[in-house]
């Protein structure tokens, strides 16, 4: 496996990032924003019924919470096609709705010890979202677009982490599994 690595403590944080999302207030916290390339007119593109995503860019930036306090933001994009177009989850009619039906996009905390991946047991190492349900209109329902994940990070728990993330379509049918970039925290302050 090949791994690019980011030394996230000699980013410059641009001050002027447009903020495209509304972060919830939780120690993590997250928001997932979808854009969908769909050409009206033009040739149908065939993908297979299982969705498939791939990692695109993971980007570090310093944003404001709901309070109007500092914090330190990461945005996960990931690319997705889907041939039979059944992406997105409806909101659940209550709380006691499993998580199965409740949420569809999975992430994996792997921190790295002595040079070797850990997984990040428990709920501080795995997060799971709820991409909102998605429909095409017309007779081609195949989809392809990139999820935006925001999340929030409140303390910085971890030195050098990568992030495991898989999606399921609304047939339950499961995306392969992709991962991030080796991220390096050294010297930040959330």
């Amino acid at each position: 496996m090949k791994m690019k690595y980011y030394f996230c403590n000699s980013i410059r944080f641009p001050e002027t990032l447009p903020m495209i999302m509304k972060i919830f207030n939780s120690i993590k916290s997250a928001s997932i924003g979808i854009v969908l390339i769909c050409n009206a007119c033009g040739e149908i593109v065939s993908y297979p019924d299982t969705p498939v995503i791939t990692y695109e860019a993971f980007t570090l930036y310093r944003g404001e919470d709901i309070l109007q306090n500092p914090i330190l933001l990461g945005r996960l994009e990931i690319g997705f096609t889907d041939g039979d177009g059944n992406i997105g989850l409806n909101q659940p009619d209550s709380t006691a709705t499993e998580d199965s039906i409740k949420y569809n996009l999975f992430l994996t905390i792997h921190e790295i010890k002595n040079l070797q991946p850990v997984k990040v047991e428990g709920p501080e190492g795995e997060f799971k979202y709820r991409i909102p349900y998605i429909e095409r209109t017309g007779q081609n329902k195949t989809l392809k677009g990139t999820i935006f994940v925001d999340i929030e990070y409140k303390t910085i728990d971890f030195d050098t982490i990568f992030y495991t993330f898989y999606l399921m379509d609304r047939a339950f049918n499961r995306s392969n599994t992709d991962t991030t970039d080796v991220l390096i925290f050294t010297g930040l302050e959330p």
